[in-house]
């Protein structure tokens, strides 16, 4: 049996440089150490539009310490607010089965029957 992999990486431009983020674990880990916040509830909660602004801001902020140790909590706004997109689309980059159900073909989406004629 194989297990899921958590673990997704993107690409995100920002006044012409580009950065790349990955969510993994040691993301998920650095963001419950400055919130206090679980990862995964949170994660949860934010994909059905409930996280607050500045948790938002501290997730990007922690998915870019990987390739830019360097970022703060000003890049990662700026990313944000050039692209507000970017966290669903680090949600599917890191969970690819979620990123399979929201495709119009994906299992359990009504396949439309042809008319008789």
């Amino acid at each position: 049996m194989m297990a899921n992999r958590f673990k997704g990486e993107i690409d995100a431009l920002c006044e012409g440089r580009r950065y790349t983020l990955r969510m993994d674990m040691l993301a998920l880990a650095d963001f419950e150490d400055a919130t206090g916040e679980n990862a995964l509830a949170w994660a949860e909660a934010a994909e059905g539009g409930q996280a607050s602004v500045g948790d938002m801001i501290e997730m990007i902020r922690c998915t870019l310490a990987r390739h830019h140790p360097e970022a703060d909590r000003q890049l990662a706004g700026d990313l944000l607010s050039e692209d507000p997109g970017l966290l669903l689309r680090l949600f599917r980059a890191a969970s690819p089965e979620i990123a399979q159900d929201d495709r119009d073909d994906g299992p359990g989406k009504p396949v439309p029957v042809p008319a008789a004629g």
